[in-house]
């Protein structure tokens, strides 16, 4: 895994390109199906699938995204302080914002896309404030960028 922060940031940023390219590729293929209904006769994929897919592939980009910022925090951790991780991912946020002096602004634009994250994993909509995948990203970046280019 990437020892450094600025690859970090590119593995964020990478997964909202993956979903650019998946959601230009379904809003496409549901074009393309309305006009010939045999551009999914090879599939069994039907139109109302991709309808589906289309409507929930940023929540499923946006929980990818996340992971990988997990991920990220974890692998920093271990290196950082040379011990494991705490398993709760508040406190491994808290830890890191705590001991690189990170805004609480910063921090909390975190805590707001875990928890719409965990909000989409476990079906919670109601309780939480939705956030964009570009949104997620930024947040997500800006507390990278707090971390030291190498680790």
């Amino acid at each position: 895994m990437p020892p450094r922060r600025v690859e970090w940031i590119e593995r964020i940023k990478f997964v909202e390109r993956e979903f650019s390219a998946v959601r230009l590729g379904v809003a496409r293929l549901i074009t393309d199906s309305r006009s010939d209904p045999t551009v999914l006769s090879a599939s069994s994929l039907r139109p109302r699938d991709l309808e589906y897919a289309a409507d929930r592939c940023e929540g499923t980009y946006l929980i990818r995204l996340f992971a990988e910022f997990e991920t990220g925090l974890r692998l920093f951790w271990t290196s950082a302080r040379a011990g494991e991780p705490p398993g709760r991912t508040r406190d491994l946020i808290d830890g890191i914002s705590a001991s690189r002096r990170i805004r609480d602004l910063d921090r909390d634009r975190v805590h707001e896309v875990r928890e719409f994250r965990n909000a989409l994993i476990h079906e919670r909509l109601e309780d939480v404030q939705a956030i964009s995948l570009p949104n997620a990203r930024q947040h997500l970046c800006r507390f990278f960028s707090h971390l030291p280019l190498k680790w």
